[in-house]
């Protein structure tokens, strides 16, 4: 198997189940789930449980979506999954943003998110980048495999909302960082994957 491997595509188009599918049962996978449930969220709940019921039994779970590259150092798994991409930047980029703005003054997120500009975008999107530049530094030092699952994103209209409007283009700068990286990359089209290199 491949050492990086990028599942992408639309919303329930089968991309996480084809990603989870191109390990075997019997290996040993550390699935990495960057989304939890909040309090109270039943349908979010109920997605994670559907996720887990089709895991093998001999794969263990990780919830995380910070320090991701110092866990797999220090794993001594080889297998990982991380699922997903989007999940993981949305949350990195609102930690960055309520960690910055209360070091510039503004008294929330909202006002902070209302005034950003570009030079505060290119350093979150730098932030971000550079995190996942070191999943891909361990992966590879570390011989390990790393299969990704991410949205394809910018298909659809412009976002309306700031805030969305600038999470679109770091998803699209971080999965063409990934693609440009990786040694295989699947899109998954209503079921059906179609290898793109």
């Amino acid at each position: 198997m491949e050492h990086l491997i990028m599942v992408t595509g639309g919303c329930r188009s089968g991309k996480s189940e084809f990603a989870e599918n191109l390990f075997d049962r019997d290996d040993e996978v550390c699935y990495i789930a960057t989304s939890n449930s909040r309090s109270g969220d039943k349908e979010m709940e109920d997605r994670i449980q559907k996720h887990q019921a089709r895991r093998s039994k001999k794969w263990m779970t990780e919830e995380r979506y910070a320090n991701v590259a110092k866990y797999m150092e220090t794993s001594k798994k080889k297998y990982f999954l991380l699922d997903d991409v989007t999940n993981m930047v949305t949350a990195l980029f609102y930690d960055w943003v309520n960690e910055v703005r209360e070091g510039r003054g503004y008294p929330n997120a909202q006002s902070f998110l209302y005034n950003m500009g570009t030079e505060e975008l290119d350093e979150v999107t730098h932030y971000i980048l550079q995190q996942w530049i070191n999943i891909m530094v361990v992966n590879s030092l570390r011989n390990k495999t790393l299969v990704v699952v991410t949205n394809e994103v910018g298909l659809g209209i412009v976002p309306e909302d700031k805030d969305t409007r600038m999470l679109r283009d770091i998803y699209g700068e971080v999965n063409k960082l990934i693609a440009s990286k990786s040694d295989e990359v699947w899109f998954v089209i209503s079921g059906l994957p179609q290898k793109i290199k």
